[in-house]
């Protein structure tokens, strides 16, 4: 091979070299540039995610619910989802002012206890012989004007709410009363929610007549009660709610006790009531802005 050909094949394999050369520092090049762009996805979506309540790990879902008005406390003291509020440190009696009680003919004897209660201004918001208002449904006010009981919830703005109703709907002993009751008690629940977003609400059992009162309504017999009772505290699991026993409270042997009823064996009697706002003291969801007496959350 003379000196021409020589340097033409080395001029050629200096051109390969260059060429490889060239692809492999482009290639490297759009590795790091595809490399840098994930990082820069990364801290995008890092930041983002912490921005974002909702946002959820890898793995890890969000439920509407999660982020609606669930019942939560502190991590000492969390409400297991269905279970009934248990007993809590007490709180103030001031912690009832922003409150309303909303029910039927055993929450409207509140507006003559309420007083003696040192509750003067707590709202009531109830009437005789009534049910879960839905559908527009008005009650008759004690001068007998109507009125929309949704409308005057709302218009008293309670950061509580503490729902009663069922008696009324019970006595009826057809199939359906129990789901008619349960439906409309959900349908107010959302009304309530629609207007109220913020306020905690609290279901409270349905209470168990004495014999007098169960003879006289025989559809508000004990194990009918009782399954009514199960079905709210469902109930207030799905809707986000507290769940309030209040039967452990008046009804310690099953049914209403004597010391606490009227004389129709259905309705509460003043220390009926003195012994309700105690349980509802004592059973208070804690809140950091109405702490219990000391300040403390005693955990569940």
């Amino acid at each position: 091979m003379d000196y021409r050909e020589y340097y033409r094949a080395d001029a050629k394999r200096r051109r390969r070299r260059r060429g490889f050369q060239r692809f492999c520092f482009f290639a490297l090049l759009l590795l790091l540039l595809l490399g840098l762009a994930a990082v820069i996805t990364w801290v995008i979506e890092a930041v983002g995610g912490k921005d974002d309540p909702s946002a959820s790990l890898p793995g890890q879902s969000v439920s509407s619910s999660a982020v609606s008005s669930q019942p939560e406390e502190s991590s000492s003291g969390a409400v297991q989802q269905g279970a009934a509020l248990p007993e809590k440190g007490r709180v103030e009696l001031s912690y009832f002012t922003d409150a309303a009680f909303v029910g039927d003919s055993i929450t409207v004897g509140w507006n003559d206890y309420k007083g003696a209660a040192a509750l003067p201004d707590t709202n009531v918001i109830a009437a005789i012989g009534v049910t879960p208002p839905v559908n527009g449904i008005q009650w008759a006010g004690s001068d007998g004007a109507m009125y929309d009981p949704l409308q005057a919830v709302a218009d008293a703005a309670p950061a509580k709410l503490y729902l009663m109703f069922g008696a009324n709907k019970l006595v009826d002993q057809g199939d359906a009363a129990e789901d008619t009751l349960l439906s409309s008690y959900a349908s107010f629940i959302d009304d309530l929610r629609a207007k109220l977003p913020q306020a905690k609400i609290y279901i409270q059992s349905v209470l168990t007549p004495t014999a007098t009162g169960t003879d006289a309504h025989p559809g508000l017999s004990p194990e009918r009660i009782a399954r009514v009772n199960g079905r709210l505290q469902a109930l207030a699991a799905e809707k986000g709610c507290y769940y309030l026993d209040l039967e452990e409270a008046l009804c310690p042997e099953g049914v209403l006790s004597d010391a606490y009823a009227s004389g129709d064996g259905l309705h509460l009697s003043k220390e009926g009531y003195m012994a309700w706002l105690e349980y509802l003291i004592t059973h208070a969801a804690y809140d950091p802005s109405n702490p219990y007496v000391g300040g403390i959350d005693p955990g569940p």
